[in-house]
């Protein structure tokens, strides 16, 4: 179907005219529009009728010149005919244009018109075909982005909740799925029936309370914020729960490891003076000529033992000194069976499995430092040698050593507090050996785990993978 618009321009300039309640104007003008909707064929009989009317006019100037009649009549056949083609070719090209705007509507954006068929309507064609490759970019653009934001929400340790404003769920991510249900999945149900095992969590999100907050346990810190916007003309809220032990585990050992340097400092200046007086005094009075005197003795005995206490807190304040004055590993390749045999030279235990065939570059003295420190552990807490046994997995990204003892395990008040400084159940204990192992884990970027599984305790080892093997 094709339009024509008709345009009737009228003017005229009236002597006197005003309309009601409006001042006189002067000239004005108006127009009347016509839009006729015609086929081909209607416009061919319309043009047919217009060259009737002009035969007939020329009937009544000319009737008896044949030539001239003629000469109109091929002209007028000559005219129909070009006209019919030219309609033709233009309602196929009317027709291509429509199937590439069906395409455009159903997002098919790699289908165009034939360009050999186009002739008046190929700059229309051309716009069409610019306008679907800027869709198409956009549209993958726009792919791009929502496969990055998914991969994002997915792999974030961070966990996310959006709900709608009856407060139902609406999305969620692996990390709140496996904080919250234990990896459920809960989209669909309301917040309120997620949360209800959590009642600080589900306090501080109804009161769109944002800070920080203890999940599980005293150890184990998020922060919760909360962010309110429209979608879709809809009120909409957004959960997010960022982990925050590691950072405050980090900053609570900075904080220790700055006090141990300051009492360290303190006390090795006071230790220094007092056992170099109890050496010079006891090796004046052996000088003496009246060492033999009872009180004398006595005297020896007191200088001897507050040298040999000296020396006891010093060796003490050494082992704290050391855990705070920790330096940045320096990766090297492992040799497994170097590493094996020096710990079985020490200590008594199993090795299960086979040792890494590939190249892992960590810390050797910090790596041979850690495991002794767990081994002499499962020893003190009554570990036999046949039922301590370590086994090293490796994988594509992460190695991985357990060291399982038959000790019996240990309580959940110590489990909660083992990796807290100065936190000891022993006698003679000083509370850094299992911080030190922590923060040995740290510096190389991996986790330390510890878990009641029976016969004992189990000590889990996650390290990554290095590739540079700069220090860090």
């Amino acid at each position: 179907m094709h339009y024509i618009r008709i345009k009737v321009l009228c003017h005229a300039q009236p002597k006197r005219l005003a309309l009601p309640g409006k001042p006189y104007t002067g000239e004005w003008s108006f127009m009347v529009s016509m839009r006729l909707k015609l086929s081909r064929r209607g416009l061919i009989a319309l043009i047919t009728l217009l060259l009737a009317g002009f035969a007939g006019l020329l009937w009544q100037l000319a009737p008896q010149s044949y030539a001239l009649w003629g000469s109109y009549g091929g002209l007028t056949l000559a005219l129909l005919l070009l006209l019919g083609r030219y309609l033709q070719q233009l309602e196929h090209e009317v027709l291509a244009l429509n199937l590439q705007a069906d395409s455009l509507r159903d997002q098919s954006f790699n289908l165009a018109a034939n360009s050999e068929i186009l002739g008046e309507l190929k700059p229309l064609a051309n716009a069409l075909n610019d306008m679907s490759a800027e869709l198409m970019r956009q549209r993958a653009t726009l792919y791009q982005r929502e496969l990055l934001l998914d991969t994002v929400l997915q792999t974030s340790p961070s966990a996310l909740i959006l709900t709608d404003e009856g407060g139902r769920v609406l999305l969620s991510n692996p990390a709140a799925r496996h904080l919250l249900c234990q990896g459920r999945k809960f989209d669909g149900s309301l917040l309120s029936k997620v949360l209800a095992d959590w009642p600080e969590l589900l306090q501080a999100c109804q009161r769109a309370q944002q800070g920080l907050i203890h999940l599980g346990d005293a150890q184990s810190v998020w922060h919760l914020s909360v962010s309110p916007f429209r979608l879709n003309q809809r009120q909409h809220w957004l959960y997010q729960l960022k982990p925050m032990t590691r950072e405050f585990k980090q900053e609570e050992v900075k904080a220790w490891k700055k006090l141990i340097r300051v009492i360290g400092h303190e006390l090795n200046n006071s230790l220094a003076p007092m056992s170099s007086l109890a050496f010079s005094g006891a090796r004046l009075l052996s000088q003496s000529s009246v060492v033999e005197t009872p009180d004398n003795q006595q005297l020896v005995q007191i200088f001897a033992h507050i040298g040999e206490r000296c020396q006891q807190l010093n060796g003490f304040l050494q082992g704290y000194l050391n855990f705070a004055k920790l330096p940045p590993p320096v990766p090297s390749l492992v040799n497994f069976p170097k590493l094996i045999n020096a710990l079985q030279n020490q200590y008594e235990f199993e090795l299960l499995g086979d040792l890494p065939q590939h190249a892992w570059y960590l810390d050797g003295a910090q790596l041979t430092q850690l495991l002794l420190n767990l081994l002499k552990n499962a020893q003190e807490a009554g570990a036999s040698g046949s039922g301590t046994t370590l086994k090293l997995q490796e994988f594509p990204q992460q190695l991985v050593l357990e060291l399982q003892d038959d000790g019996g395990g240990v309580s959940a008040e110590v489990l909660q507090h083992a990796l807290v400084p100065f936190y000891t159940t022993k006698v003679q204990g000083s509370g850094i050996g299992l911080t030190l192992c922590s923060d040995i884990m740290e510096s190389h970027g991996g986790s330390l785990q510890l878990l009641n599984q029976p016969p004992g305790l189990l000590v889990r080892l996650i390290f990554p993978r290095i590739t540079d093997t700069t220090p860090s």
